[in-house]
């Protein structure tokens, strides 16, 4: 019998220097490598061995998008981008 498994998803909360964008995108785990740049902070997804998207500096990953918005503290002048379903880097 085969049992059928939803694909573990994380969501990941990031920011974008340039132009103060806060970006929280839901990201499935399966067959992709995560990086973080020590030097300038910056989260990136590679799948397939090349990278797929750099979000910015990541502010933090947890597996509800309730979790990240709990805390938030927006701002002004910043905006914030929820990407849902791992529409980003597929």
């Amino acid at each position: 019998m085969e049992i059928a498994t939803k694909p573990v998803t994380a969501w990941v909360l990031t920011r974008r220097r340039t132009d103060n964008l806060l970006i929280m995108t839901e990201q499935s785990l399966r067959n992709k490598v995560f990086a973080l740049n020590l030097d300038n902070r910056e989260f990136s997804i590679f799948k397939g061995g090349a990278v797929r998207i750099v979000l910015g500096e990541l502010l933090r990953v947890d597996m509800s998008p309730e979790a990240l918005l709990e805390d938030l503290d927006i701002s002004e002048g910043q905006r914030l981008l929820i990407i849902p379903g791992s529409g980003v880097a597929g």
